[in-house]
């Protein structure tokens, strides 16, 4: 079974551990939506950030690879009637949108756990629309969080651990777009990175 199916019944209690910054990355995300946006989420996992944009959004589309993720998601949408979410397995590097299709684009807490972290950016850039956004929250860390040190015993296993500066350095030297970024602190901290897809 895969670490995220594994994982995906208590995934949302371990992240309630890091309150404080997942609180904050909510926020801000659901600041960033146009009203009546068309959003795609990615890699979403339980679906967190797709909740947050269908506060605003006219349509998220929440995907993850792991079904159990987004049977997870489903079952919260349901029990709280948010409606204007759809759930769909998709692979971030294989998206089956058209080209400039989303207003926003978000692969929230994802990349750090990619090899080629620059292909998936490609692939979020393509389905973008011309001057929409790309949602980028990731979890950084330099002092080994406990928290992390626990899910790594469980098989969590980051490709690569980034600091603030690093990710952005990542993000830049894809030469997509310009990068804003901001450190939420916090247990683990989060760098929070937007960008914009030039028109």
């Amino acid at each position: 079974m895969d670490f995220w199916d594994k994982v995906a019944n208590f995934y949302d209690i371990t992240q309630a551990i890091n309150g404080k910054v997942y609180s904050e990355m909510l926020s801000m995300t659901e600041s960033l939506i146009p009203d009546r946006a068309k959003v795609l989420d990615t890699a979403a996992g339980t679906g967190q950030l797709s909740f947050a944009a269908a506060k605003k959004a006219s349509e998220v589309v929440c995907t993850d690879l792991s079904v159990k993720m987004l049977e997870n998601a489903r079952k919260k949408a349901e029990k709280n009637g948010v409606t204007n979410i759809r759930f769909e397995a998709r692979n971030i590097f294989h998206l089956v949108d058209e080209d400039d299709t989303n207003d926003v684009v978000m692969a929230g807490n994802v990349l750090h756990l990619l090899e080629d972290p620059q292909g998936a950016l490609r692939e979020l850039f393509r389905v973008t629309k011309k001057g929409g956004l790309l949602i980028l929250p990731t979890y950084v860390n330099n002092s080994k969080p406990l928290l992390v040190e626990l899910y790594k015993k469980v098989g969590f296993d980051p490709a690569t651990d980034y600091t603030a500066a690093s990710y952005r350095k990542m993000l830049e030297d894809c030469a997509l777009g310009k990068v804003k970024a901001k450190l939420i602190r916090g247990r683990v901290p989060c760098c929070f990175a937007v960008m914009k897809k030039p028109e």
